[in-house]
């Protein structure tokens, strides 16, 4: 038991778990400003941790899906969760959110 909680304790002690946390909670928050205003995408609960929740066509979805992006989608709704991690980077946020806008738009 004790091997179990060794990585826990260095997470906690030294404080990773916090700048983890943190760091996906921001990159959530930029991916959600990235995709206010992008024409057939609807923010539809507020941000609070680093999960985005999203209203969009399934056509969007599936396009989405086509050019390998990954994240879940609620069976037959058109709503999708994007969550983002510790190891988020920004980039991947602005490619992620330049593909919506082309899928959007028709692209």
């Amino acid at each position: 038991m004790r091997f179990l909680a060794a990585p826990w304790i260095g997470m906690l002690e030294g404080g990773a778990l916090l700048r983890h946390a943190a760091h996906a909670n921001r990159c959530a928050r930029k991916l959600e400003q990235g995709m206010k205003g992008i024409a057939g995408v609807k923010i539809v609960h507020p941000v609070q941790a680093n999960g985005v929740f999203v209203q969009m066509a399934p056509a969007a979805i599936d396009a989405l899906q086509a050019r390998g992006w990954h994240f879940y989608t609620f069976i037959g709704s058109g709503h999708a969760r994007f969550m983002c991690s510790w190891n988020t980077a920004e980039e991947e946020i602005a490619a992620l959110v330049a593909d919506l806008r082309g899928v959007c738009a028709g692209d």
